[in-house]
């Protein structure tokens, strides 16, 4: 029979295990802009959106999944602990073994009462619960090289109103979340569950506002202790918040709490960029990225899935990351829920839009530490208008620099020609053409998996005039290109 511990009452966990040998636990440099591990160099954060992985999928399926995009450049993945039934995500709270997270009262789950049993044997269902399945995900991610970008819950198990005297106040839940003491409650047996796993950092929120624009029920509490609950059994840990993709953001909430320590954004692609430059420029300094953008192959909305193709999100992709942002989590549509949709996850696997990803990481990647860690947005460069961002399409111009101006780089959402004022950068410089849809460095021609400059002695400083450079192809739909421009090669 399953067991369960009443957080209620103080009793937090059960040993979980020892965990594989740690990644390089996250840490925030010292200028308080990108992730970097404990000599201080740069990690370039790709993840994956794969909410549903603890509650649809089983222990082979994870680590084929994981392994797929350990081969395509991604070092991380988003994932949510559990979800109610009948969310955007999932069918049932059961996960595929046919384990509830909590224990059930009249008919609910009541968060405060986690389901645990002796033992963890996978092989035996009265010793593998739902928790020891997560414990397998925690440490199979870290084994194969994967942070882990963790949601307490969903976030409509905080963001709900209850009224105690309704005759329908059980259909809510027993011991709902949105009260502050059962957030922390929660917090707590989950930050000394996992305290030790260094490579997940936590997401409040969980696709939800903090702040119901509706009714004005303010949540911000319930975060806030979940939060708190989490730090108090791990300090160390990073935490975020996870908003949804129209109106205010973790910025907006959370700013200034101690708690947040990076920034996250969902937003359609219009106001992405918008959103990344107001993080950058608040006070006090905190990372910043675009934790969810719209999915390869979206179709809500009247959307069709071939509208939101390869292009649309790099654009996503490469605008943010050089407006500012310290990584990026890319997702599919038809992956995230693991077949909760009635698709086979596994056959999107290899789409266009993954791949891009894997260039966008393998081009960060190899940046000169120095350059990865001190880059600036620098929309100060472009000459004339920078273009726009909108849903489907874009002509966007995003530029960003080193502070010495010794380095530039600039996407051009649809190859149009990028006019840049060479006054402010420094040096006499080279320039590069590189392909975002194949990974490949362009000139005169021939492509290269070297780095391969197509000009060089380009004087740029005081005095320099402005220059016009053209990208490969005429400017159109999906003829998008990086210029990186550098001094002394």
């Amino acid at each position: 029979m399953k067991h369960h511990l009443t957080l209620l009452f103080g009793i937090l966990v059960l040993a979980v295990g020892t965990f594989a040998e740690p990644l390089p636990p996250l840490r925030i440099a010292s200028n308080q802009r990108f992730f970097v591990d404990g000599q201080e160099r740069p990690i370039f954060i790709l993840g994956d959106t794969a909410w549903a992985l603890v509650m649809r999928l089983k222990r082979e399926e994870i680590t084929a999944y994981l392994e797929h995009r350990r081969s395509q450049g991604f070092n991380a993945i988003a994932v949510v602990i559990y979800a109610p039934a009948n969310t955007e995500i999932v069918h049932s709270s059961l996960n595929a073994y046919g384990h509830a997270p909590f224990a059930t009262v009249d008919g609910h789950l009541d968060p405060l009462q986690p389901l645990v049993t002796p033992g963890a044997d996978p092989a035996s269902r009265s010793e593998y619960d739902y928790w020891d399945h997560v414990d397998f995900a925690v440490a199979e991610t870290k084994r194969l090289g994967f942070y882990l970008f963790l949601l307490p819950c969903w976030g409509n198990e905080v963001v709900r109103v209850i009224n105690p005297t309704s005759p329908n106040a059980r259909d809510v839940g027993l011991r709902p979340l949105s009260n502050p003491d059962n957030a922390r409650a929660y917090g707590r047996w989950l930050g000394k569950r996992y305290a030790h796993a260094r490579h997940v950092a936590w997401m409040m929120g969980g696709d939800r506002s903090a702040v119901d624009a509706k009714t004005g029920t303010d949540f911000r509490p319930a975060f806030r202790a979940m939060a708190a609950g989490l730090m108090q059994e791990a300090p160390e840990a990073l935490l975020s918040y996870h908003p949804q993709k129209s109106g205010l953001q973790s910025g907006d909430w959370f700013h200034n709490d101690d708690w947040l320590a990076f920034n996250s954004i969902q937003l359609w692609p219009d106001a992405q960029v918008g959103k990344i430059t107001r993080d950058w420029n608040a006070k006090p300094t905190k990372p910043t990225w675009l934790f969810e953008g719209r999915y390869e192959g979206y179709w809500k909305g009247g959307y069709k899935p071939e509208q939101w193709g390869e292009w649309q999100i790099r654009q996503q992709a490469w605008q943010t990351v050089l407006a500012g942002a310290f990584g990026h989590v890319y997702g599919h549509e038809r992956i995230f829920a693991f077949g909760a949709t009635g698709s086979n996850w596994r056959s999107f696997l290899d789409t266009p839009g993954a791949s891009s990803m894997t260039h966008l990481a393998a081009f960060m990647r190899k940046l000169d530490s120095r350059v990865a860690l001190s880059r600036v947005p620098a929309p100060e460069l472009i000459v004339g208008p920078a273009g726009h961002a909108e849903r489907l399409k874009s002509d966007l111009l995003v530029a960003s620099r080193t502070p010495d101006g010794r380095f530039a780089m600039v996407y051009s959402a649809n190859g149009r020609t990028i006019s840049l004022k060479l006054s402010l950068l420094a040096g006499t410089l080279s320039a590069a053409w590189f392909n975002p849809r194949n990974g490949l460095w362009h000139a005169n021609v021939a492509e290269s998996t070297d780095q391969t400059f197509f000009a060089h002695g380009i004087v740029a400083g005081p005095g320099a005039p402005d220059h016009d450079f053209d990208p490969p192809g005429e400017a159109g739909d999906g003829n998008d290109w990086v210029l990186v421009l550098s001094a002394g090669n």
